[in-house]
Order: structure tokens, then sequence, then C-alpha cells
């Protein structure tokens, strides 16, 4: 039997879109026919229900809406990142959208509202992930 894998299904109909962009350093979010803005990736439109599924760029700045301080870990992969903040980010041109995602931060710098911004960490050539870092003081 083998291990399910810790990483993010790439090829996921749902969610490729979003890893394109991610590999492009764009920030991707699904857009109805009628302009609303989706995050995560739906079948269907959640203020109106409409099927068309478009993605669109979004600035990637924001506020932290709220974050953890992670000190153990059992995945190899993190345990030299030690201690990281994953935190949850409302967009500034979106608020409704948060993206969850690692903080380039130990956690002594970061506080609620805390202007973040988007970088991209290329994990390998198919994964490129967004990690937020802060952006000055709070």
């Amino acid at each position: 039997m083998t291990s399910p894998s810790l990483g993010p299904q790439l090829d996921a109909p749902d969610f490729a879109p979003f890893w394109d962009g991610c590999r492009e350093h764009r920030l991707l979010v699904q857009r109805c026919g009628n302009g609303h803005l989706a995050w995560p990736p739906r079948p269907a439109c959640p203020v109106c229900s409409d099927l068309t599924r478009i993605w669109q760029e979004v600035e990637g700045r924001g506020r932290l809406y709220s974050w953890t301080v992670v000190h153990r870990t059992s995945v190899a992969a993190l345990a030299d990142l030690l201690p990281f903040a994953v935190g949850i980010v409302s967009l500034n041109s979106h608020p409704s959208i948060r993206f969850v995602g690692r903080c380039l931060s130990d956690g002594s710098d970061l506080g609620l509202g805390a202007e973040m911004g988007v970088v991209f960490e290329r994990v390998d050539e198919r994964l490129t992930l967004p990690i937020w870092r802060p952006l000055g003081d709070r």
C-alpha cells in the first residue's frame, strides 16, 4: 500500500488553474459570469449560482485575519522551518476572499490586521506555493 501524497493535487480540475497561476507568480481566484469572485473554487458561484467559472488574477496584498504558530511537525520537509506561522489573509481588494498559507515569520512580528503580501516559493518544477510575508509595521 502506498501512502497518500502530502502535497496538493496539482491536476485536480477545480484547482489546476490556480496552481498553473502560482507557477507564473500570479494569484488567481474564480469569477462567475456576473462578476462575483470566489475562493476556494467551487462548481457554482456561492452568491448567484452561476455556472460560468473564469479565473481572474487578484492583487496579492491583504490583512492578517488570524494565525497560529507551528512549533512541532511530523512532516520532515517542514522541520527546518520551525517555528513558522500559518495565517489567514483577507485580500485588501476583495475582503471576503481569504487565503490560508504559510507566513514568512516565526510569529513574533505578526498581529491582527498586519499588512501581508504574497510571494511565490518554487518547491519543484510542478509546485510553486503562495507564501505570505509581513509588509512592515502593524
